[in-house]
């Protein structure tokens, strides 16, 4: 019976190659998303929208789908909800200077320390959206050999 272990090292070989690097689980509070990524030394995607968001949608949908860079190992993904005036509010305290026009969904990407290192408003393909998170590791990396850091941290949320 050698078309046993032939078998199983081709089904192997399939399945190594199919693996997708899982996205992460998203958080809906600003200041948790924050406080992982800190705790976890990773960068954080928050994307801000809400549910019936078309845009917002076919962005999650590209990172859930693995069409998008934003994996498990990378990043701490933060999904907030701009209908709900206090997640709004921590977010724009937090972000509001930063020019993301008029279109959903309003994305930063940041490092640990929750420092903006990329941003976006709108629809991106996967192609746009790859170069954005590009964009973000390379000032990651620059950010973290020059010692970079951010003034409001430890991130903990304001009372309510």
């Amino acid at each position: 019976m050698k078309i046993a272990p032939a078998f199983f090292c081709a089904f192997l070989a399939f399945a190594v190659c199919h693996v997708r690097a899982a996205a992460p689980e998203p958080a809906t509070d600003l200041y948790k998303t924050l406080e992982a990524a800190a705790n976890g030394h990773k960068m954080a995607f928050i994307l801000m929208g809400r549910s019936t968001c078309g845009n917002c949608n076919a962005t999650r949908a590209m990172i859930r789908d693995g069409k998008i860079p934003v994996t498990d190992a990378d990043y701490v993904m933060g999904d907030i909800n701009i209908d709900d005036p206090r997640s709004e509010a921590a977010f724009m305290r937090k972000y509001g200077s930063v020019k993301f026009g008029d279109t959903l969904p309003f994305v930063v990407v940041t490092d640990p320390h929750g420092k903006v290192l990329a941003s976006s408003g709108g629809y991106k393909s996967e192609e746009q959206w790859t170069h954005l998170l590009a964009e973000a590791k390379s000032k990651a990396t620059i950010s973290t050999d020059a010692g970079g850091g951010s003034s409001d941290w430890p991130f903990k949320s304001p009372a309510h």
